[in-house]
């Protein structure tokens, strides 16, 4: 939670500084995010790799998205902003929720006996 306040809190702040041009906050909240998934992946998370590509799948669509909706009164830098902050947001949801799943396990027969051939026990 602490990493996406930050995030967001350095997109703003770029933005309010009037440094978006410069620095392209919108572009830094997004290479942030997938420094993130970097992250994961190297410290070998479990479902690392499906949760990167939905990650960067959902900042893509995401701020794809909110850029075509949000409406043309807001200035061109806080609108990327806005719609950064709403592609981060949702891509580290779904980045959370994909690593957070439970691990597939084997089926194993219970009580470790070998089920043979036909189902039948091998004694």
């Amino acid at each position: 939670m602490g990493f996406w306040l930050f995030v967001l809190a350095f997109g703003a702040g770029l933005t309010a500084l009037d440094w978006d041009d410069d620095f392209g906050g919108s572009y830094l909240m997004a290479l942030l995010l997938l420094f993130h998934v970097v992250d994961d992946i190297s410290h070998g998370v479990r479902h690392r790799w499906p949760a990167a590509l939905a990650a960067v799948a959902v900042l893509w669509g995401a701020t794809r998205l909110t850029s075509a909706v949000l409406p043309g009164s807001l200035d061109d830098a806080w609108a990327q902003s806005v719609a950064a902050a709403v592609g981060v947001t949702l891509g580290l949801a779904a980045s959370a929720a994909i690593t957070r799943l439970p691990e597939r396990r084997l089926h194993r027969p219970a009580g470790g006996y070998d089920s043979g051939v036909g189902g039948q026990d091998s004694r």
